[in-house]
């Protein structure tokens, strides 16, 4: 920029200095100390005015013309940088997000429905524990283990100590809270016997279920119901 101080040059460079005024050459700060010495001296500030009206004349040769879309996006590209290229978006089935996603959804599904049928095919089923009982009576020689697994209905009697009648039977029941006793089976002495228990009464053998062992003649009770003497009871719990 050429200096606004006139006291080294002469009219000359005020005339160049106008100039540059007129023409918006000069930084902000070099333009408020032309405007400040034009507000201080009248033949400076009349160098600019004829500047101006010399100027202005050539804006009638040119029409206002906006510029279009396109001249505005070179300016932003080389103010702010090109942006980057949005990809056309695809067309068909192939090109639906989605179409992805549903896709994506539907093999997870897949997916976790074949690992639950492998876990369930491969993991055995988890047993429960057994129920037991003691079967054993005040005074009686017999004293009886009882185990039951409810999944298979079997019901395994272990004699610890049993004596020896003769022609006799040790027959196995089940004695509800209300009503008769219900035979679960007979068993020979002196053996480890395993019990089936009907289909239909699995589910009246329960925790908390009581179990009773009669003295009947050999092969069982002829009734259905107990004749002989009770010589062990007991019942039943969780291991």
């Amino acid at each position: 920029m050429t200096s606004p101080d006139q006291s080294k040059g002469g009219r000359s460079r005020d005339e160049v200095l106008a100039g540059e005024y007129v023409l918006g050459v000069l930084s902000f700060k070099d333009r408020r100390v032309v405007e400040e010495r034009m507000r201080r001296d009248r033949q400076f500030a009349a160098i600019v005015s004829r500047w101006e009206t010399n100027l202005s004349s050539f804006n009638d040769d040119y029409d206002v013309v906006s510029p279009s879309q396109e001249t505005f996006k070179q300016i932003e590209a080389r103010l702010f940088g090109a942006p980057e290229a949005t990809p056309a978006p695809a067309r068909g089935v192939w090109g639906s997000l989605i179409f992805w996603r549903c896709l994506a959804l539907v093999s997870l599904l897949i997916t976790a429905g074949a690992l639950t049928i492998a876990t369930v095919a491969v993991t055995p089923p988890q047993a429960s524990a057994p129920l037991v009982a003691e079967l054993t009576a005040s005074g009686s020689q017999v004293n009886l283990l009882a185990s039951y697994e409810r999944q298979s209905g079997k019901l395994r009697i272990v004699p610890i100590a049993t004596g020896k009648p003769e022609e006799k039977s040790l027959e196995l029941w089940l004695v509800p809270a209300s009503g008769a006793p219900r035979s679960l089976g007979v068993f020979p002495p002196g053996q480890t016997g395993e019990l089936v228990i009907p289909v239909d009464m699995r589910g009246s053998v329960d925790e908390g279920a009581v179990l009773a062992v009669s003295l009947e003649p050999f092969g069982g009770s002829p009734t259905g119901q107990a004749t002989g003497p009770i010589v062990a009871s007991g019942t039943t719990h969780r291991r």
